[in-house]
């Protein structure tokens, strides 16, 4: 039979859907009472094509683009299915419907497996045909934007590493590089881009490649991160590294892949100031390795953690403590979500300060005291200059968690309302969950002595609202802590 093209009046505006335009819709079939059916359910909403038959249906898309294709399995069959995943594959932008005159199980599973937007069985009735349709197109609406969404974080993330002045990389179970930055395609001397896909073995020497197969044989088999220098020979020529690698695992919890850093010290492994770079490194790799946010701040905290093992545990607490202290304060959804993932990333700037100061179980000097104040200006230093919104927030508060509401804090000596409120409340909970930590320096304190030292600092150290918003909500504030 051969098809029958319907172009609805330009006067529905509306796509049945929620959308601006209306969606174009591909119907295969060739049957009178099907055709009338979905004339009447879709015609007046959507833009309506109708192709007799497999053949012709990949000629109409081949030619124009469809938001949604409706495969009929009693006309085609087989063939149907075929097309079906032909059109989930190389039109990624089309939502399909499968519609079939049996219910049977084994094409409902098999449709669904394709990955199918909606699954109909005949006689349906004009209202469920329009349902499966608008929630078909929802559906992958969503789909795209979440595509688009990850696509965005991919790009920011190699966007972000290619600015760090040293390698970073991943490699997957095969020992191929699935990410690379422009530093480690400059040391391999390969072109930009080149490394990813390619072995160790394309740009070191046999002994070096086997060395480091090893280590990372070894993470994925579950074994221990790797942190050490490596002497690897590239070229003919034989160079020192600081390496560290560490597993990345996928949702399922497995190790899908072992991340790494591998700064070139043999210059600078001389240099006192090669602590500071080597620590900025790590951070810029571990800050973007995950695509995820969530990701992205556990890995900022075990870099912390390795540097100081006192803040581990402190930053995976402190962004939801400061997204419960937002919500109380009533900021939007989408600030206190910032404010949840950028709040645990406070203190990276601690990275850059010597061991001695940070593990130092006694008072600290003048000097001392001074020297550690950095770190509020090495953390807004590492995470300053993104267009990304959840490093602008954490540069923020990097620089800012250390102000006082009276004016004597530091850096910069800022009160009252002049310290960005995400400063402000991540302030309050660094405290709150601080002193209710051990330290080398003291004890936990009680939740009674931790109230008690909150409410001292309100209008002093604290902006009050913040701490009466703790100690109205304070079992609540301790459940998420725990």
């Amino acid at each position: 039979m051969t098809s029958q093209n319907e172009t609805p009046a330009a006067s529905s505006p509306s796509n049945g859907d929620g959308g601006e335009e209306r969606s174009r819709i591909l119907v295969t079939d060739d049957r009178p009472e099907i055709l009338g059916t979905m004339r009447t359910a879709l015609g007046g909403q959507y833009e309506c094509e109708f192709a007799g038959n497999v053949e012709e249906a990949r000629s109409r898309l081949a030619e124009r683009p469809f938001q949604l294709a409706l495969c009929d399995v009693h006309a085609a069959g087989e063939q149907a299915l075929a097309l079906a995943e032909e059109i989930l594959v190389e039109y990624p932008g089309t939502a399909v419907i499968l519609a079939t005159n049996e219910d049977n199980p084994e094409v409902a599973d098999r449709a669904f497996e394709l990955g199918v937007h909606g699954y109909l069985v005949e006689p349906f009735w004009p209202g469920q045909l329009l349902i499966t349709v608008v929630n078909a197109l929802r559906w992958r609406r969503l789909e795209i934007a979440k595509s688009a969404h990850n696509r965005n974080l991919r790009e920011s993330f190699q966007t972000i590493i290619d600015k760090a002045p040293f390698p970073i990389y991943a490699k997957d179970s095969t020992h191929h590089y699935v990410v690379s930055n422009a530093k480690a395609d400059e040391l391999a001397r390969l072109q930009r881009g080149s490394v990813v896909g390619e072995t160790d073995g394309a740009f070191m020497d046999d002994v070096a490649a086997e060395s480091t197969r090893r280590v990372d044989r070894r993470i994925f088999e579950g074994g221990p991160s790797f942190n050490s220098e490596e002497r690897i020979s590239i070229d003919g020529v034989e160079k020192i590294f600081k390496t560290i690698k560490f597993p990345l695992v996928d949702e399922q919890a497995e190790i899908s892949a072992v991340g790494g850093i591998s700064i070139d010290i043999t210059a600078e492994k001389e240099e006192v100031h090669l602590r500071d770079e080597l620590a900025v490194s790590q951070r810029q790799a571990i800050d973007e390795l995950r695509l995820s946010r969530e990701e992205t701040v556990d890995r900022l905290a075990r870099a912390i953690d390795l540097h100081d093992a006192s803040t581990g545990e402190h930053v995976n607490r402190i962004g939801v403590i400061a997204a419960f202290l937002a919500e109380r304060m009533e900021l939007d959804l989408d600030e206190v979500e910032l404010l949840r993932v950028a709040a645990p990333m406070h203190d990276v700037g601690k990275i850059g300060i010597a061991d001695e100061i940070l593990r130092k179980p006694g008072p600290l000097s003048a000097d001392e005291r001074t020297s550690m104040q950095r770190h509020t200006l090495i953390g807004h230093e590492i995470l300053s200059g993104s267009e990304s919104r959840l490093l602008q927030m954490a540069a923020t508060i990097a620089l800012t968690h250390h102000e006082r509401f009276d004016g004597s804090g530091y850096p910069h000596g800022k009160s009252g309302e002049e310290i960005p409120l995400e400063g402000r409340i991540t302030a309050v909970a660094d405290v709150f969950d601080a002193v209710l930590s051990d330290r080398c320096y003291r004890p936990a304190m009680s939740v009674i002595a931790a109230v008690e030292l909150l409410e001292q600092g309100q209008g002093t150290q604290f902006d009050p609202r913040i701490v009466d918003a703790l100690v109205r909500n304070l079992d609540e504030a301790l459940s998420k802590r725990d």
